[in-house]
């Protein structure tokens, strides 16, 4: 994530440089002239146009770096844990396999030609603030996920078995 971000920063500083060296008056239109007598390069017109681009860039970088990403949701014999990042921080949300509840579900009216796509297992435990979402597509037959959720995994394959006729 790191060098996207920073390749992403670089090409937008080249962007908007351009952008500042191209705003000047009255040659806006045309072709550029050679004047000997140009103003200065940081004239009133180029820092607007870098504090606007810079206040945009830092809202939307900050907005980012605070979203949740998940990175893994693994299954081990007591628990089922999700692995992710918030900004610099990594993060471990864990849910006790005695305790859970697998419901399947899917979204019918997301705005797909491959409906088989919205298909995920929805995993809660009572006293935990928010499920953990294992997305299906791929996974018509896991070990794991059939030992896990037989009911709901049954309900899954009949899912895929109307959506396939289709």
């Amino acid at each position: 994530m790191g060098a996207i971000f920073l390749s992403s920063f670089l090409a937008q500083i080249g962007i908007v440089a351009g952008l500042a060296a191209s705003v000047r008056r009255p040659n806006r239109y045309r072709p550029a002239v050679e004047m000997l007598d140009e103003g200065p390069y940081f004239t009133r017109r180029r820092i607007i146009v870098w504090i606007v681009w810079g206040m945009i860039f830092a809202t939307v970088s900050g907005i980012s770096a605070f979203l949740q990403t998940t990175t893994a949701v693994l299954l081990d014999a007591t628990s089922i844990v999700e692995t992710s990042c918030r900004g610099l921080r990594a993060e471990e949300y864990r849910l006790d396999r005695t305790k859970l509840q697998v419901t399947f579900g899917h979204d019918p009216y997301w705005f797909s030609k491959r409906p088989l796509e919205t298909a995920y297992l929805a995993i809660t435990q009572a006293d935990k603030p928010r499920p953990i979402f294992i997305h299906l597509h791929g996974r018509p037959g896991s070990k794991d996920l059939l030992q896990l959720a037989p009911e709901p995994m049954a309900e899954y394959a009949r899912y895929r078995s109307s959506q396939w006729g289709r």
